[in-house]
């Protein structure tokens, strides 16, 4: 299952909760908003209840892009990156692939010929710029979705490159601990 978050700073520790994405498969995706400004949502309590099992769960692989920043977010609500089975970080495969930009949405395009939404189309930049909770959940929803299908989409991609080129157990086995 591919795993994302969205916050309200790139700072892990600083940042709080927006919503939380999903995906299993390629193509279909989920985004549960948390904490919106505005607009219908789910508490994150409840969220939470029902989500730290499937977190937890060992038999259940997660993937992400760049999951420790996800890991320390999610540890404010309950979540042991300790009890988390990683298996697979795209960031961290594309760096083991030598790719020049890390970022989901350069690899999205590389890899897969799409192109994503920039972050910056929904927030803005500079002083106009706006925390992620400010973004109407219809627009939100869409681009936080992207964000978990792409990378679970990337996985498999990326993951073949490495078991081709014998790096697939070093992923496991030294960068995902």
């Amino acid at each position: 299952i591919s795993l994302d978050t969205e916050t309200t700073s790139l700072d892990p520790v600083k940042a709080g909760l927006v919503g939380l994405s999903f995906s299993c498969q390629p193509g279909l995706a989920y985004y549960i908003p948390v904490g919106h400004f505005e607009g219908p949502q789910l508490p994150i309590e409840s969220v939470m209840t029902q989500v730290l099992p499937l977190l937890h769960d060992d038999r259940v692989k997660k993937v992400g892009h760049n999951l420790n920043y996800d890991l320390v977010v999610l540890a404010k609500y309950g979540v042991d990156a300790n009890k988390v089975n990683i298996g697979f970080d795209t960031m961290i495969a594309a760096h083991l692939l030598n790719e020049r930009a890390l970022g989901l949405k350069a690899l999205a395009f590389k890899r897969l010929g799409i192109e994503m939404v920039e972050i910056k189309e929904l927030i803005g930049v500079g002083r106009q710029q706006v925390t992620f909770d400010k973004v109407p959940i219809p627009i939100a929803a869409p681009y936080a979705a992207a964000d978990a299908d792409m990378t679970l989409r990337l996985t498999s991609i990326l993951g073949a490159e490495l078991d081709q080129l014998g790096l697939g157990a070093f992923l496991v086995d030294n960068e995902l601990p």
